[in-house]
Order: structure tokens, then C-alpha cells, then sequence
């Protein structure tokens, strides 16, 4: 479990999430070797501050969950998000961007190349679980095409897609890519099953949390 601990990331991204919850997972992250917690733009601040006492890095979502914003208010987000003391960011982006408006991705990617010379890591996060195989498939030779870093694979996904999802961008994405994996349930065979296929990370939703931990 130690080695799994190493490479997972716990995602806290509840509307509902109550401050003595995140002081909780906080306080048990603390006890084992977890380095990373995502949340909700709104609960950053607050989440630094719990955290300042440990090397936890604090992520947060941008533009999640329904990718729709413009560059500028994407920028505006990252923007203030680092400003609140996020680590990292995940950027969520629709399909449609990456596929049919070219000139407005790369517009993108050029505004998140130079955020994160002033604030910190961003990774690209996809909706997959409402993409088709062939766009999946063009999709990651986009990232290939722009030698992106760091990408993040849909939200919850049934493990076998999970899986299958992992495999193809690991295939098509290039050697670059670290890729990140969000499983609706996660345990050490799965785990195993999602390091096989290609994650370099596997993140834990707060409603698996208690068991994987059990």
C-alpha cells in the first residue's frame, strides 16, 4: 500500500464539503505518504492553510466540470487560483476545443504555457467519458503535436474504461505524458491494473477515500 500511497491523489471536489471533512482527510494524508489533494477553486485558501504545516500540495479545477469558458476567463481562473496558493491546477477542456477550433487551443496552451512560468504546474484535464475512440485517438496526438507535460483522464470512469483509456494515451500521447487516471473506485488490484496500462498517477474520489485507506 506504501507504493500506492506514493502515487495517488485524493480529490475532494464535493459542493457540500464541510470544513472538519477536509481537516480530517488532511490531518490522514498527514499519517501516510499522500502528497497531493485536489479541490474545488473556492476551498484552496482554506486548504493551504490546513496544510501549512505539511508538504501536502494543494491542486485545484479549473473550468470544471463543464469546460465552457473562454481563455480569458480560464486565465482569469489560474490566475486567481494561484493567487489563493494552489500548487497545481487542472485545466478542464472540451473535446470541441481541441478538435475544431485550432487557432483557439493553441491560443490556450500558449496562455497556460506562460502562467506557468509565474505560478505553478497545470495539467490539461479531457472529458473522455463523452468522447468516441477516434477522438480520443486525435486528441492525444494533439498533446503529442504540442508536447504537453501532463494530462488527466475524465471523472469517475468505470475501471475497464479507465483502463482502456489509460492504454491509448499512453500509445498515441507520446513519451512526454505523465498521464492521471480518475477511477470511480480504486483498490490495490485496480491500482495495479491502472500503473500497468500507463498512469503515472491514480486519483482517489472522496466517496472511495475511507475504503481505499481501510
Amino acid at each position: 500500500m506504501q507504493a500506492q500511497q506514493r502515487n495517488v491523489s485524493v480529490r475532494l471536489l464535493a459542493a457540500d464539503l464541510t470544513d472538519w471533512y477536509l481537516k480530517d482527510v488532511l490531518m490522514d494524508c498527514q499519517q501516510t505518504t499522500v502528497k497531493e489533494i485536489v479541490v474545488l477553486p473556492a476551498t484552496i485558501r482554506r486548504a493551504k492553510q490546513l496544510a501549512q504545516t505539511s508538504d501536502i500540495q494543494i491542486g485545484g479545477v479549473i473550468d470544471y466540470p463543464l469546460a465552457q469558458g473562454t481563455t480569458a476567463k480560464v486565465a482569469f481562473e489560474i490566475g486567481r487560483a494561484f493567487m489563493d496558493g494552489a500548487d497545481f491546477l487542472e485545466v478542464w477542456l472540451s473535446a470541441s476545443l481541441l478538435l475544431h477550433n485550432s487557432r483557439g487551443f493553441e491560443e490556450l496552451i500558449e496562455t497556460i504555457r506562460s502562467l506557468t512560468l509565474t505560478g505553478g504546474e497545470i495539467r490539461l484535464a479531457l472529458q473522455t467519458e463523452s468522447m468516441n475512440e477516434l477522438t480520443k485517438i486525435q486528441v492525444a496526438q494533439q498533446l503529442k503535436a504540442q508536447n504537453w507535460p501532463s494530462v488527466v483522464l475524465g471523472q469517475e470512469t468505470p475501471l475497464a474504461d479507465a483502463i482502456h483509456d489509460v492504454t491509448l494515451f499512453a500509445l498515441d500521447g507520446g513519451d512526454q505524458l505523465m498521464i492521471q487516471s480518475n477511477p470511480e473506485a480504486i483498490d490495490g488490484a485496480a491500482y495495479d491494473q491502472l500503473a500497468a496500462a500507463g498512469a503515472s498517477k491514480v486519483s482517489i474520489p472522496f466517496t472511495a477515500y475511507d475504503a481505499f485507506f481501510a
